[in-house]
């Protein structure tokens, strides 16, 4: 049906981006079954990780770090740990002097381990803690016990190794100290002071009678009672998180990639024009050809009554038939079982319809209904026939049910919808028949059949949830609306269907309203 511009302009919706949050919760909303899955593997693989991986326990012990006075002249050139303007180092230090192969070697001696120093060493850690004096050192086994005799282990032998290094050092010390004194005259050691050698010597033999005094045992590690990891709760934490992260990333990449059509409101934001029937589904809806009306159901047959009505609310006037034209956006969205379905709804009330044909690439309806066309649409266009010998009946259908249908396909011949034989072809039937009714191809992709849009009463849409997409269909909107035709409404296929009560109720997908179609 053609319009002008300022009737059309109103039924199609502006493709304007949503503001992010709508689009947001639409996106989720519309695949929460793939966030849903997404979340359900990742509690899996986390609840998996939990029962296969290996138990690991973890103990604590602690090291006091005492820096010595740098200026006293007894600890000088004793390698101890001494105070710095940086605190922090200090402590820094004492961690560095844990984690070394000769502790870790001195550790494997200790316990009677059979491993290598560095393989112990990847499971020690040792760390100052913050704004303290302490040194952390946590070991990690599968056994709590080995938890705890390692890190108390390296705690002790740190400050075992770092005593018999300091006094070493000490005893050489000493021995110097010792030979100085011995040789140097009494009236000179007592006039020194603090400073003398025998000084000096007292404070050595006070400090090589004590362990290293920058080092001490702050705490030993108690017996770990619960597995650090892995953590049961929080491993599930984890991969809940995961999951939904994933799934909707998931949901969002398939959203951008398969656009498709997934309930009434998108069609309805796209178009503002009626839905005129809501087809529901049918388990046979996607095999090959249309669906035959002697294959539909009771619902399905009561749908195709709704969209008659619907289009065709009053007596034919005028000394022509009505016609409308049925089309669509792409391929396998049910316009060859729509016009077929309405045709035949039309035929069952008694008038004369005449079914046209008009997809020469893709032709479908002939070799569904095993019709015998011996000449039909191409000898029409070509000249050859006129269109009351061209037409034909199909077995076990009504009489006054006539079909132009098309021979083979022939995608060279499409071109002549658009000559004026065709409409000439369509002015012909309209006035042998009550009813004209037309399977167009899709318009958006395949132009060939627009001209007898342009020429019909109506157009009808159909789209099909789960098949069609959003961006052809608003692309068949703009060139409907270029060409200043204005469709009578949609027809929605593939609508999920339940009984209650002996009533069939019809709704696009959970969450939806359901509308009841009366019987």
């Amino acid at each position: 049906m053609v319009a002008s511009n300022h009737e059309v302009a109103p039924w199609l919706g502006p493709r304007v981006e949503e503001e992010g949050l709508q689009r947001y919760a639409r996106t989720i909303r519309e695949r929460w079954r793939v966030v849903l899955a997404c979340v359900i593997v990742a509690l899996i693989g986390a609840g998996a990780y939990v029962a296969l991986a290996p138990k690991v326990y973890q103990a604590n012990s602690q090291l006091l770090v005492t820096p010595v006075d740098p200026s006293d002249p007894t600890t000088i050139g004793l390698g101890l740990i001494s105070t710095s303007n940086d605190p922090g180092r200090d402590v820094s230090t004492a961690a560095s002097l844990v984690t070394t192969v000769q502790v870790s070697a001195s550790v494997i001696s200790k316990l009677g381990l059979h491993e290598t120093p560095r393989k112990l060493l990847a499971n020690v850690t040792a760390v100052p803690l913050a704004n303290t004096s302490i040194v952390s050192i946590t070991a990690s086994a599968s056994k709590p016990e080995r938890a705890q005799e390692v890190a108390n282990a390296f705690a002790e032998q740190t400050v075992a190794l770092r005593t018999q290094r300091v006094h070493a050092i000490e005893d050489s010390a000493i021995a110097l100290l010792k030979a100085e004194v011995e040789h140097q005259p009494k009236e000179l050691l007592s006039a020194s002071g603090n400073n003398s050698a025998a000084a000096r010597l007292a404070g050595l033999e006070e400090l090589r009678a004590q362990p290293d005094p920058t080092l001490s045992i702050a705490a030993l590690a108690d017996l770990p009672t619960a597995q650090s990891s892995p953590r049961k709760a929080l491993s599930l934490v984890a991969g809940l998180f995961a999951g939904l992260i994933l799934g909707l990333a998931a949901a969002f990449v398939l959203q951008n990639v398969d656009p498709k059509l997934r309930r009434e409101e998108q069609l309805r934001e796209l178009f503002r024009l009626p839905v005129l029937s809501r087809i529901p589904h049918e388990a046979s809806s996607r095999a090959t050809g249309p669906l035959l009306p002697s294959k539909v159901n009771t619902a399905t047959a009561e749908a195709y009554r709704t969209l008659r009505a619907t289009v065709f609310s009053g007596e034919p006037s005028g000394e022509l038939g009505q016609s409308v034209l049925i089309t669509g956006s792409s391929p396998s969205e049910g316009k060859s079982s729509t016009a077929l379905n309405l045709a035949y709804s039309l035929a069952q009330t008694g008038r004369q319809v005449i079914l046209i044909e008009a997809d020469l690439r893709r032709p479908s309806i002939a070799k569904s209904l095993r019709a015998d066309v011996p000449f039909g649409l191409l000898g029409v266009l070509s000249g050859q026939i006129p269109v009351s010998e061209a037409l034909v009946s199909a077995p076990d259908y009504p009489e006054n049910l006539r079909m132009l249908l098309v021979e083979r396909p022939e995608p060279a011949a499409a071109d002549r919808l658009a000559l004026p034989i065709a409409q000439e072809m369509l002015h012909t039937a309209q006035s042998l028949a009550d009813y004209v009714v037309i399977d167009s191809p899709p318009l958006s992709q395949i132009v060939d059949a627009l001209p007898l849009a342009q020429a019909v009463d109506e157009v009808l849409i159909v789209a099909r949830l789960g098949t069609s997409r959003v961006n052809t269909l608003a692309e068949l909107g703009e060139l409907l609306l270029q060409n200043d035709i204005r469709p009578l409404g949609v027809v929605l296929v593939d609508v999920e269907r339940s009984a209650r009560g002996g009533e069939y109720y019809y709704g696009a997908g959970s969450g939806n309203r359901h509308e009841r179609a009366t019987r």
